[in-house]
């Protein structure tokens, strides 16, 4: 800011040593021209933290020192403290007998000091603005619960939910050895069924309840881009850690990796690009990991928001070897490709405290297993079968801090037009979950989960697997 202190300090100067050269007691003009000479001079040579200390001290003395006054505004626009500036400024124009020249100077500089200290805001709110169009934030969670199967999850089926491992070996005199299954069914070494049982063989139950631990990390970015549209980057990275107390060698680690695009045209559009990635491990294992890319569009009215999505994803069984007490398994690789359409709807009640959630999927999915001798197997590489998904979710919040979430889920997957099953085969799974959260304070949550899932499949000659689990813990936010 350049200002012409010495002609403004001359003119205000002379002007109120005519008008208010009176106002000084005569017992402390002495010491008051000492302190005020001082801080102009050391004004004129530019001493700020100097002459600032002189006329607060001036004032102290004698607070209806108007030059005095001015002098100090005039010190506090030099230290950038604009705000003090138009304080001083202020009291000044609150004389009522200032003469109508004296006030348009101060008048002068109030509107400098004001527009510096606007230039000042702008550029903090530019700084401010720099910062927020990267937020991070994320929590931290540790669990403790009781799975009674740890060996199934929802809508993972390359695991061992088969009645042929729910089994324990013999070994007959001449050698041969035969696989006695908890359903009712004799099988040879391959999997093949041999004969019912009828009693010859006495079965017992395969322990598949475990209690664990679990443990979570979730991360999440957001950018902002300069744009006159509304257009966010969104990452969000998930890594969860499931360690069975029993049965040690069915733990569990996921990754889960997205990232999104997400357009704001309107108050009523809205574009979305998503890709994501997931890794899921058993026995330390890679078992599954997924590629998927996802479109969405939506449409926002009073009745809710509507979307209608596309997904692309590839998933990969890797080949596996796995050891189970008496048993060894061997997973084939096996080439996964679905295409997924969905329709979305959402829309909340009760001033926000209730959310309503529904969503539909229709996949199609070819897989291809990669036998060693693929010639032999080329009849039953190929895999070409569609599903049907039902999702829907209830949220509602009781108190700020109290939050209950219903969630229901259904997938029917039908093989009737693959020609490596016989007949109308489809396999069902059905899951409901219920979560209570309650906020201690923004940086602590604790909560108490639990799920049903059922599975009802034709394959293997059937195929009934149920699934309980609940689990309690907490959150920590960052």
């Amino acid at each position: 800011m350049n200002l012409n202190f010495k002609a403004i300090n001359q003119f205000v100067c002379c002007t109120f040593l005519l008008l208010l050269a009176t106002q000084v007691l005569s017992d402390e003009k002495s010491e008051v021209d000492k302190l005020f000479s001082k801080g102009m001079a050391q004004s004129q040579n530019g001493n700020w933290i100097d002459a600032k200390s002189s006329f607060e001290l001036l004032l102290k003395l004698n607070d209806q020192l108007h030059r005095a006054r001015v002098e100090l505004a005039i010190v506090y626009l030099n230290l950038k403290d604009h705000e003090l500036a138009i304080g001083q400024f202020d009291k000044v124009l609150s004389i009522s007998d200032l003469p109508d020249n004296v006030r348009t100077n101060i008048s002068d500089l109030k509107m400098q000091a004001l527009t510096a200290l606007n230039k000042k805001l702008v550029k903090q709110i530019k700084q401010n603005t720099a910062n927020i169009k990267n937020s991070f934030k994320g929590n931290a969670e540790v669990a403790f619960g009781y799975d009674d199967n740890v060996r199934f999850s929802f809508g993972d089926y390359f695991l061992e939910d088969d009645p042929y491992y729910d089994s324990y070996i013999i070994e007959l005199n001449d050698g041969t050895i035969l696989v006695v299954s908890n359903d009712g069914y004799v099988y040879d070494l391959d999997g093949y069924p041999l004969f019912k049982n009828e009693g010859q063989y006495e079965t017992s139950n395969v322990k598949k309840g475990s209690q664990f631990n679990e443990l979570r990390l979730n991360l999440q970015h957001q950018y902002h881009f300069d744009s006159v549209d509304k257009i966010t980057w969104n990452n969000s990275l998930s890594l969860k850690k499931i360690n069975n107390v029993d049965l040690q060698s069915y733990s569990k680690f996921q990754i889960k990796l997205d990232s999104e695009i997400n357009w704001k045209l309107n108050k009523e559009i809205e574009l979305s690009s998503l890709a994501h990635y997931r890794l899921l491990q058993r026995d330390s294992q890679t078992q599954v990991q997924t590629y998927g890319v996802e479109a969405n569009i939506a449409y926002f009215n009073n009745l809710g928001k509507w979307q209608l999505g596309f997904n692309w994803m590839d998933r990969i069984y890797e080949e596996s070897y796995i050891e189970r007490d008496a048993y060894a398994y061997i997973f084939d690789e096996v080439h996964s490709n679905t295409r997924n359409i969905s329709l979305a709807w959402s829309n909340l009640f009760f001033n926000n405290k209730l959310l309503l959630l529904a969503k539909f999927d229709y996949l199609d999915t070819n897989e291809q297993t990669q036998y060693p001798d693929f010639s032999y197997y080329d009849e039953y590489s190929n895999s070409d079968y569609t599903g049907i998904k039902y999702s829907s979710a209830i949220i509602y919040s009781f108190t700020p801090a109290l939050k209950l979430s219903l969630t229901m889920l259904s997938l029917t997957l039908d093989f009737s037009d693959d020609y490596t099953y016989s007949g109308a085969q489809q396999d069902k799974s059905k899951a409901f979950k219920v979560k209570l959260i309650y906020s201690i304070n923004d940086s602590f949550d604790i909560f108490a989960a639990s799920e049903n899932t059922q599975r009802d499949s034709d394959q293997y000659d059937g195929i009934h697997s149920d699934k309980s689990l609940f689990k309690a813990g907490i959150r920590l936010n960052f």
